[in-house]
């Protein structure tokens, strides 16, 4: 029985993509990298994280660097973000169930408390964390703050990362299909649950109720 679900922002959430992409596109004009492209984006989304720098010719160490500079930019876009179609309602309904909801992101705070400020919705914690594979440590601060036993928390993401960084803290993962990973970037993680619809969330979760 779950007493908390956490939340990936970018890609599950909201629909974000074309914001990475126009904001990546600029980097990669600026310092040499192949760009992103209706072209290849569906076969980048099958592959490791590794293997998309090596096809659009991005060094490993720049990652960090990369991924500073696009939360920077990404904040001009936050009025016009959208959440993916069905999430914002999946939200209201777990709020109407008795079940509380955070976010665990890669991005910013100030970004994700702004969208979820202009929509008049309310999140009961974010975390974040700049670097990119440092999700499971983020996890077992959130159990820490919130005295809450792995077992009692799922969480909702649509990256491989999201799901080796559970299986690190031994929180169960839902993994969403409608992200930045394609299914074959997840072939053999073995998510605790696969969800090809936000309606489906509803189903596996069974609220503590007050």
């Amino acid at each position: 029985m779950y007493k908390y679900i956490v939340f990936d922002f970018d890609g599950t959430l909201v629909d974000s993509r074309g914001i990475f992409l126009s904001l990546y596109n600029a980097l990669a004009a600026k310092y040499g990298y192949a760009p992103m492209t209706a072209d290849n984006l569906e076969y980048l989304r099958g592959l490791s994280i590794g293997e998309r720098c090596k096809v659009l010719k991005v060094p490993m160490y720049r990652l960090p660097f990369l991924a500073s500079a696009v939360i920077k930019g990404y904040k001009a876009a936050i009025p016009s973000l959208q959440f993916n179609e069905g999430m914002q309602e999946m939200l209201r309904s777990l709020s109407a169930q008795g079940m509380p909801f955070a976010i665990l992101s890669s991005n910013s705070k100030s970004n994700i408390k702004e969208f979820f400020t202009l929509r008049e919705m309310a999140v009961d914690a974010v975390y974040t964390s700049s670097k990119i594979f440092g999700k499971d440590k983020m996890l077992q601060k959130f159990l820490k703050d919130k005295s809450l036993d792995a077992s009692e928390i799922l969480y909702v993401g649509d990256e491989a990362r999201d799901i080796i960084a559970c299986k690190k803290a031994r929180v169960k993962v839902a993994w969403v299909s409608w992200g930045y990973d394609s299914h074959a970037a997840i072939t053999g993680l073995e998510p605790d649950h696969i969800i090809n619809y936000p309606s489906e969330l509803l189903e596996i979760i069974d609220p503590v109720k007050p």
